[in-house]
C-alpha cells in the first residue's frame, strides 16, 4: 500500500518541473527590463529550495501554467531570507539579479 500512495504522489506532479535550463527562445526575448517579470515556480521561493525564472511579462501566466511544481498542502519550505529577485533584459534576452541584503 505504501508503494502506491508513494507512486500516486509522484504521478500527480508537473512533469515539466522543474524547467530546463533555457526556455524556449520566444518567453525569454526581450528590449528592455521592464519587458520581463521574475516568476517563482517552486512550492517555496528560490531563497529556500524552489526554482525562479525570468520570462517575457505577456507570457508569465503561460510559463506558470507548464512549469510550476505541483504542491501539495503539507509541503514545508524553509525560511531562509535573501534579497528580492528583480527582472533584466541583457542581450534580447530576459535574466535576473538578486539584490544585496545590506
Amino acid at each position: 500500500m505504501r508503494h502506491l500512495l508513494v507512486l500516486g504522489l509522484v504521478a500527480c506532479g508537473n512533469p515539466n518541473y522543474p524547467p530546463p535550463a533555457q526556455l524556449p527562445a520566444e518567453l525569454v526575448q526581450c528590449e528592455q527590463p521592464s519587458d520581463c517579470v521574475v516568476v517563482e515556480l517552486g512550492c517555496c521561493d528560490a531563497c529556500n529550495g524552489g526554482t525562479a525564472v525570468s520570462v517575457r511579462a505577456d507570457r508569465r501566466d503561460e510559463v506558470v501554467d507548464t512549469y510550476a511544481e505541483t504542491c501539495g498542502a503539507s509541503t514545508a519550505c524553509t525560511l531562509i531570507g535573501c534579497g528580492a529577485l528583480y527582472a533584466t533584459c541583457v542581450d534580447s534576452t530576459c535574466g535576473m539579479e538578486r539584490e544585496a541584503i545590506d
